[in-house]
C-alpha cells in the first residue's frame, strides 16, 4: 500500500541553508541523477538566491540559535508514481495540492523557493521556508514544536494531499524511528530492483524485462557514483596541494616582506643619525655665525673710534 511521505529539517545557519541549495540546485555532483530537468513551483533558482531570500525575510533581532529555514521534502511510495507502474503522474496534481498546503500553512510569502526532482528514482517535492508567524514572529516551534503538532502537521498532509490521490497515512502513534531529509535522500536510491529467474533466462535470449533494464540501470549508476567519487576525491588532493603551494608562497612573501621592513628600519635610523648630524651642524654653524657678527661689529665699532680720534692707538 503507497504512503504520503512528507518530512522535514530544521536549518538553523544560512551555510546549512546555502549547502542544501547547492545539492536542490545540482550545483555539485549528484550521482543518482540521471540528468532529467526539475521542475521550478517558485522563488529562488540558485543556492545563492535562496541564501539571499532567506536572510531578506528574517527579523533583524532574533534569537540565537533560531531556526531560520525549514526544509520540507515531500513524494510517495515509488510504487505510486507511473515510473514504477503507479496511477499518479510524475508532475501534476499531487505535488500541486502539496505546495498549496504549504501555502495555506505558511503563507506565500514565506515560501522562498519549490521544486520537483524529476531525475532521481522518486520525484519529490523540495520547499524552504522561512518559519515566520502571521505575527511576525521567527519560531519554528509553531510548526514543528513537539510531537503533538507534528502528528497533527502529517495527518493535515494526508488529509488534504494523500487521500484524494489514494494514499495511506502512516501508522498514528507508530514507533518507526523518524528519518531525515538527507536519510531520506540515501533511501530513495538505495533500494535495488528485484529480479526474477524468469527475468535472467529472457535477458539470456535476448529479451531485457523491466526488472532486468532497471538492475541494468541501478549498476550503471552505481559504476557512475564510483567515477564521480574517484574523481571527487582525485580533485580533492589537487586542491588540498594547489593550497599547500599557495601557502608555502605565502610563507615566502610574508618572509621577504620581514627582511624588507628589516632593511626600511635599518635605512631609517641610519637617516635619522644623519638628520641629527645635520641639525647639530646647522645649530653650530649658526652659533658661529653669530659670534663673527658680533666681532664684526665690535671691529667696526673700535675702527670708527680710532678715525675719529677717540681712542689712541697703544704702542707696541
Amino acid at each position: 500500500m503507497p504512503y504520503a511521505i512528507l518530512r522535514t529539517k530544521k536549518l538553523k545557519a544560512i551555510t546549512g541553508v546555502l549547502g542544501s541549495g547547492r545539492h536542490t540546485f545540482r550545483e555539485m555532483p549528484t550521482p543518482n541523477s540521471d540528468g532529467t530537468p526539475s521542475m521550478h513551483m517558485a522563488g529562488a533558482t540558485r543556492s545563492v538566491e535562496l541564501g539571499r531570500a532567506v536572510l531578506a525575510r528574517l527579523p533583524q533581532k532574533r534569537r540565537k540559535g533560531a531556526v531560520i529555514c525549514i526544509e520540507y521534502l515531500i513524494t510517495a511510495s515509488p510504487e505510486a508514481f507511473a515510473r514504477h507502474g503507479g496511477a499518479m503522474p510524475d508532475t501534476g496534481g499531487y505535488f500541486d495540492r502539496a505546495f498549496a498546503w504549504l501555502k495555506a500553512r505558511h503563507g506565500s510569502a514565506n515560501i522562498v523557493c519549490a521544486e520537483v526532482h524529476l531525475d532521481e528514482r522518486t520525484p519529490h517535492l523540495v520547499a524552504y521556508v522561512t518559519p515566520l508567524t502571521r505575527d511576525g514572529r521567527l519560531s519554528a516551534r509553531d510548526f514543528l514544536g513537539g510531537p503533538a503538532k507534528l502528528r497533527k502537521m502529517q495527518t493535515d498532509f494526508h488529509h488534504w494531499c494523500g487521500k484524494p490521490f489514494g494514499l495511506s497515512r502512516g501508522i498514528e502513534g507508530a514507533k518507526a524511528p523518524h528519518q531525515k531529509v538527507s536519510q531520506y535522500y540515501q533511501a530513495l536510491v538505495a533500494v535495488e530492483p528485484s529480479i526474477a529467474r524468469s527475468d535472467l533466462v529472457a535477458a539470456a535470449m535476448g529479451i531485457h524485462t523491466q526488472s532486468y533494464a532497471m538492475l541494468l540501470a541501478s549498476a550503471h549508476a552505481s559504476a557512475t557514483q564510483v567515477k564521480l567519487q574517484n574523481a571527487a576525491e582525485v580533485a580533492l588532493q589537487d586542491r588540498h596541494a594547489a593550497l599547500q603551494r599557495q601557502k608555502i608562497q605565502l610563507e615566502r612573501f610574508q618572509r621577504g616582506l620581514e627582511d624588507r621592513e628589516i632593511v626600511l628600519e635599518k635605512g631609517l635610523d641610519q637617516l635619522g643619525r644623519v638628520n641629527q648630524e645635520l641639525e647639530m651642524a646647522r645649530l653650530t654653524g649658526n652659533q658661529e655665525k653669530e659670534r663673527a657678527d658680533r666681532l664684526a661689529k665690535k671691529l667696526t665699532h673700535i675702527l670708527r673710534r680710532v678715525s675719529n680720534g677717540d681712542t689712541p692707538l697703544l704702542p707696541y
